[in-house]
């Protein structure tokens, strides 16, 4: 990997999100990061420049004085051979054009952060945040204020549906856990309901327990109703610093980037969720 991209709104959360990602440059060999603001992005009830307020020529240098201040503070943090640009942009809605702002600028890695400050954040980040990732065909870290900077990630859970692993993106799962050398447990929970897996998904399970087999993970089948929950329990008790997961627009987890479900996850846990894009 060699580029990352770091969303900003100029928050609390967005600053320890960029903070976090500047510890894994080494780790990932990023060269170089982009700083990204969609200053059009009005939420209100909090700091964001409104373009009523002022014309765009002022929103824009505005926002690019926040991004130099943000370029000195992680320059600090990543030395001088990353190198650190800044964009700012007058756009509507962000997951819209992530993906041709991400070619454009050759991104291996995405970065946000999300926080719960109010009600009407919560709403806002949590829609952008699952669209984000339910649009976005590049990898997606999402990283809790609340989580904890300068702490090695020894601990991953690799969450799988089973049920078409065809989508699972496996050169680019491969080239996070070869930097990352963590114990790593894959999980799979299934209803109550559901008695038996099919010949499909026994078929699955082979190919997913060959696929991962260098990497000697422990492979977990659970039954449960609750899935972020259970996720999330599983990870605080297995003391993971990291979940690994492929959403799909159907099909297992999905549900997890529903808006109610989603807010469970991205606002309660402090664990970084790294989102990687199935393939179709």
């Amino acid at each position: 990997m060699k580029s990352m991209l770091i969303l900003t709104d100029f928050s609390e959360a967005a600053l320890r999100a960029a903070e976090y990602a500047c510890e894994l440059v080494d780790t990932l060999q990023i060269r170089r990061i982009v700083l990204y603001h969609a200053y059009q992005t009005v939420v209100g009830g909090t700091d964001l420049p409104i373009a009523t307020a002022m014309n765009d020529q002022e929103i824009y240098l505005k926002s690019m004085e926040a991004l130099g201040m943000m370029h000195d503070r992680l320059k600090s943090l990543v030395g001088q051979t990353v190198k650190i640009d800044m964009l700012a942009e007058d756009t509507s809605f962000l997951p819209d054009l992530l993906n041709q702002l991400c070619r454009k600028e050759a991104i291996d890695l995405i970065v946000m952060g999300v926080s719960g400050k109010s009600a009407l954040e919560k709403l806002f980040m949590g829609n952008v945040t699952a669209q984000t990732l339910r649009s976005s065909e590049f990898p997606v870290l999402i990283v809790p204020q609340d989580t904890i900077i300068g702490r090695a990630i020894k601990g991953i859970v690799l969450t799988t549906d089973l049920k078409d692993f065809s989508t699972i993106p496996v050169t680019l799962l491969y080239q996070f856990l070869d930097a990352f050398p963590a114990e790593i447990n894959v999980v799979n929970i299934t209803t109550e309901s559901e008695e038996k897996y099919s010949l499909e998904t026994e078929e699955s399970i082979k190919e997913l327990h060959s696929v991962l087999e260098k990497y000697q993970p422990a492979f977990h089948y659970i039954k449960g109703e609750d899935i972020v929950p259970d996720i999330l329990s599983f990870t605080e008790q297995h003391k993971a610093s990291l979940i690994i997961t492929v959403p799909k627009k159907h099909g297992f987890l999905s549900t997890i980037f529903h808006k109610s479900i989603s807010k469970k996850l991205a606002y309660n846990s402090p664990v970084p969720l790294l989102s990687l894009p199935a393939l179709h």
